[in-house]
C-alpha cells in the first residue's frame, strides 16, 4: 500500500542515538556562500548572502545570512588598459575550509577548529554578467589555477562537487533541499583581473563566533564533501578502476528531526533513500555536517546500492539493543562497520544538543555483546568490522561486486554474504566464519538453512519456509514479540522453485487466527526483479505474475498494520495462508 511505499523510499538510515571563539580569521576579502540557479546566477547582488545553484535554471532565493573567508585580492591588478597588456593572466589560490573536530563526549570541539583543503573541487571564473569563462578543479592539496582574460571584472566560484575521470570515475555533489535541491558554491568578490598574475585564496568558515553560529556554515558543504571523497580513497585502494555516479548528499540548516515535510526541511534523520543522502543541520538539535562517521555510513548504504545490488533493507527506525529484521540489521551493520572502517576509527560518534555539545555513539569492534545474532546490527557491525581489520576489506568488495552475490534472490543478509564468501575467497572465509561463530551466527546457506539462534522465540526459525508453487497453502505469522516495523518477527520469509513457466497467483489471506482487521502486504524477488503487492484491501493480497521456470523467487509478508506499535495487553499475531498457484 502507499504507506508501505512511503516507508520503503527511506532505504536506510542513520543511527541517531539522540539522548569558545575562534582564533583570528584568515582573510582580508569578503567570500560568499551562495547557492546559485543552473544559469550562473546572473543578477545576484554581492551582498552577503547564502542561495542557490539549482540543477535547472531559476530564480534565486536569499537566506539572509554572511560569511567571511580569505581571499586575498589580486597583485597588480589594474583595469587600464596598455598596449603591452596581455591577452591573458593567471589566477591560482588555495580553497580550504574549518574542519570542526568531534570530541568523545563533549560534542564538536571548536576551539580545535583547523583549516583543510577543499579538494577535487570545481573552480569558476564568473565575469561580472555572471557567465563562466574558465573553469578548473582544485588539486589534492586544495590549489587552483585559472587562465582567464586580462583586464576583466571576474569572480572565483567554487562549486560543492568534486569530482574523477579515468581510470576511476566517481562524484560528490552537496545540494540544500530546502532550496529546490540546488548546488552550493563559495564567491568571492567581484575584482579585476588586471594585466599580472594574481593570487586569490578563498577559505570557507564554519559561522561560529564562540557562543553561537552567528555567520553563514560556509564550511559545512565542504566538510561533508571531503569526508566521501576520505572514503573513497580507501575503495580506490582496491578499485583502481571504480566506477560510481556522483554520490549527492542534502544538507540544510533547516534539516531537523520533525518528519514530514523534507523540501522543507523536515526530515526525521540522516538517511539514504535509493536517490540521495539527507543529512541533519539544525543547530542546537542535531547537526551532521562535521560527523563524519554519519556522512561515512550514510554514503556506504549509496556505495551498496550503486556498486552491489538492490537495497533490500526496509529502513525505519533501530538502534543496538534492537532485535532487527534480517535485512536491517546486515544493512545498518555493514554501514556502521564501514564508516569505523574506512575512517580508521572505530567510535561511532554522532554530536547534537544545545551548542553542538554531546556527543553519543558506540565502538563498532565491540564483539562482546548482549542477544548477539544474526538479527542484530552491533553483531553484524562486529563481524565486518574484523573481517575488514584481518586485511579482507579487498575480499569484502570482491563479495559485494560478485554477479552472483548480485543477483541472488535471497534477501541481503550475513547469510547471502557468507555463501559467496565461502565459495570465492575460502582463505577470508575462514575468518568469517570465526568472527559469525563468535557472534552466535550459525548458517552459511544464503537461505539460512542450519541457523540455530533463533532470538528467543522458535518462530523466528527456519528463516525461509517452503512454499510449492501448486496451490498449497503454507501459514505465517506477522507478530510484535520484538516492536514494530523493521523488527524481527515483523516480516516473514518463504522461498519457491519453479519448475515450469507461465503465469501464477500469490494470494495472502487472513486465516482468522485474530478478530481484528489484517492488511497483508507482500514483496516476491528473483534474480534482479522485485515485485510489490501492498493493496489497502482488508484481510487478503493477490499478485498475478509470470515466473520463470528453473529459478528460484523469495517472499516477505507482513501485516501493514505490524508497522505501527500496537501492541495491547490482548495482542495477537497477524496470520495469513500464502498461495502460489499456477493459472
Amino acid at each position: 500500500m502507499a504507506g508501505l511505499k512511503a516507508l520503503q523510499a527511506i532505504i536506510a538510515s542513520a543511527i541517531k542515538l539522540s539522548a569558545p571563539a575562534l582564533g583570528t580569521k584568515l582573510g582580508c576579502a569578503l567570500v560568499t556562500l551562495l547557492l546559485l540557479s543552473a544559469c550562473g546566477g546572473k543578477g545576484i547582488s554581492e551582498g552577503d548572502s547564502i542561495s542557490s545553484l539549482g540543477s535547472s535554471a531559476g530564480s534565486v532565493s536569499s537566506l539572509s545570512s554572511s560569511s567571511h573567508s580569505s581571499s586575498s585580492k589580486p597583485s597588480g591588478a589594474s583595469s587600464v588598459a596598455t598596449s603591452s597588456a596581455p591577452a591573458q593572466v593567471r589566477i591560482t589560490g588555495l580553497v580550504s575550509y574549518e574542519h570542526v573536530p568531534v570530541s568523545n563526549t563533549q560534542g564538536l570541539n571548536y576551539p580545535a577548529t583547523t583549516s583543510k583543503a577543499v579538494r577535487l573541487a570545481r573552480v569558476n571564473a564568473i565575469d561580472e554578467t555572471g557567465e563562466v569563462i574558465a573553469t578548473t578543479q582544485t588539486n589534492t592539496a586544495g590549489r587552483y589555477s585559472l587562465l582567464v582574460p586580462s583586464n576583466t571584472e571576474l569572480k572565483v566560484q567554487v562549486e560543492a562537487q568534486s569530482f574523477s575521470g579515468e581510470p576511476a570515475r566517481w562524484g560528490v555533489r552537496v545540494e540544500d533541499n530546502t532550496a529546490a535541491n540546488s548546488l552550493y558554491v563559495l564567491e568571492g568578490q567581484l575584482s579585476n583581473s588586471g594585466v599580472n598574475n594574481s593570487v586569490r585564496d578563498l577559505h570557507a568558515t564554519s559561522g561560529w563566533t564562540g557562543n553561537d553560529y552567528t555567520e553563514p556554515r560556509a564550511a559545512a558543504p565542504f566538510a561533508i564533501m571531503d569526508s566521501v571523497y576520505q572514503a573513497t580513497q580507501k575503495l580506490l585502494e582496491v578499485d583502481q578502476a571504480l566506477s560510481l555516479p556522483s554520490c549527492v548528499l542534502r544538507w540544510s540548516v533547516n534539516n531537523t528531526v520533525a518528519i514530514g515535510d523534507i523540501p522543507g526541511g523536515d526530515i526525521g534523520t540522516s538517511f539514504y533513500d535509493g536517490e540521495a543522502v539527507y543529512l541533519l543541520g539544525q543547530a542546537d538539535v542535531d547537526t551532521d555536517e562535521y560527523d563524519t562517521h554519519v556522512i561515512t555510513h550514510e554514503w556506504g548504504h549509496f556505495v551498496e546500492h550503486q556498486l552491489s545490488r538492490q537495497l533490500d533493507s526496509v529502513g525505519g527506525e533501530h538502534s543496538l539493543g534492537d532485535k532487527l529484521d534480517m535485512r536491517v540489521a546486515y544493512s545498518e551493520g555493514f554501514a556502521n562497520a564501514m564508516a569505523g572502517y574506512l575512517l580508521a576509527d572505530p567510535q561511532y560518534r554522532d554530536t547534537l544538543s544545545v551548542s553542538q555539545g554531546v556527543s553519543v555513539g558506540f565502538d563498532v569492534s565491540q564483539t562482546n555483546l548482549l542477544n548477539p545474532g544474526w538479527y542484530n546490527e552491533a553483531s553484524i557491525q562486529a563481524v565486518f568490522y574484523h573481517l575488514a581489520e584481518s586485511g579482507a576489506f579487498a575480499t569484502i568488495y570482491g563479495v559485494l561486486t560478485d554477479p552472483v552475490y548480485v543477483s541472488s534472490p535471497a534477501f541481503s543478509s550475513i547469510f547471502s554474504f557468507a555463501d559467496v564468501m565461502a565459495a570465492r575467497y575460502p582463505a577470508a572465509f575462514t575468518v568469517l566464519d570465526r568472527l559469525m561463530q563468535q557472534q552466535s551466527i550459525t548458517a552459511r546457506n544464503r537461505y539460512g538453512v542450519g541457523e540455530y539462534n533463533n532470538g528467543n522465540s522458535a518462530a523466528n526459525l527456519p528463516l525461509y519456509l517452503d512454499l510449492v508453487a501448486d496451490g498449497s497453502v503454507v501459514t505465517v505469522c506477522s507478530s510484535q514479540q520484538h516492536g514494530s516495523y523493521n523488527k524481527l518477527g515483523v516480516h516473514k520469509y518463504l522461498k519457491t522453485m519453479i519448475f515450469n513457466s507461465g503465469g501464477y497467483r500469490l494470494l495472502a489471506k487472513n486465516n482468522n487466527h485474530r478478530n481484528t482487521p489484517t492488511d497483508p502486504d507482500i514483496i516476491i524477488q528473483g534474480e534482479l526483479q522485485r515485485w510489490f503487492a501492498q493493496s489497502s484491501v482488508t484481510d487478503t493480497e493477490t499478485l498475478d505474475l509470470y515466473l520463470q521456470s528453473g529459478a528460484t523467487y523469495v517472499l516477505s509478508v507482513s501485516d501493514y498494520a505490524e508497522h505501527k506499535d500496537t501492541r495491547q495487553a490482548d495482542y495477537q499475531a497477524a496470520c495469513f495462508d500464502v498461495s502460489l498457484t499456477p493459472h
